[in-house]
């Protein structure tokens, strides 16, 4: 999956309480393309997941690798 990252300068600068500053976090969110995103975590729990529950997914996703930095996700082949 391949997450575009806004320039907020360093994550260090980043914490929970500021990372939404200005909206970013939510343009950020807004820019993830739901079908894709649906598959994947579709393909990585082997299960039809709702809408609602994908874009918490996102959220969580989003919010861990930008205050945690890089890591690798998982990936699964149907």
């Amino acid at each position: 999956m391949e997450i575009k990252l806004p320039s907020w300068g360093t994550a260090a600068n980043v914490t929970k309480a500021s990372i939404n500053e200005f909206g970013r976090f939510d343009d950020l969110k807004a820019s993830v393309d739901k079908a894709k995103a649906k598959d994947y975590f579709e393909k990585l729990e082997y299960a039809k997941i709702p809408i609602f529950k994908i874009n918490i997914k996102v959220h969580n996703l989003l919010q861990k690798f930008i205050l945690k930095g890089r890591f690798d996700i998982e990936e699964r082949e149907i």
